[in-house]
């Protein structure tokens, strides 16, 4: 089993490549990152690509963090992960010639808008998702 403790903590800036919201992308001590937002889909896919392929950092607490932990980590328990650490914002490897919308439309469950949410299809999407991404490259 992962625990968040194991997820590198790097103490530097990133620095801003491309893109806003979900499609951003940094440099951080030479790693091309993809930022995840601080939210249960996000971070349950920083879970599934573990430590190994995921930096955090620290960050500012937003004025919200309370409710905000509430979300994200209800969201990941039900997935079958754990609750996050707050304080810090999460990034994922990108690799050569991958780019943000790659990862999303590989992770994709597939579902239908407005439809029930099943948060296991969703990570067993995602780990699927995890291993053409790093398999491939």
């Amino acid at each position: 089993m992962t625990d968040w403790s194991l997820f590198l903590v790097v103490d530097a800036e990133p620095v801003e490549v491309s893109g806003g919201g979900r499609d951003r992308v940094v440099l951080l001590e030479g790693r091309r990152l993809l930022a995840l937002p601080d939210n249960g889909y996000e971070l349950l896919l920083a879970w599934v690509a573990g430590p190994r392929r995921v930096v955090r950092t620290p960050a500012p607490m937003h004025p919200d963090q309370d409710i905000i932990d509430t979300f994200v980590n209800s969201y990941l328990v039900e997935a079958g992960a754990v609750p996050r650490p707050r304080g810090f914002a999460w990034y994922l490897d990108l690799p050569v010639g991958v780019t943000p919308s790659d990862v999303w439309h590989v992770v994709d469950a597939g579902r239908a808008h407005g439809s029930p949410v099943d948060l296991h299809r969703v990570r067993e999407a995602m780990e699927r998702g995890v291993a053409v991404l790093y398999d491939a490259a």
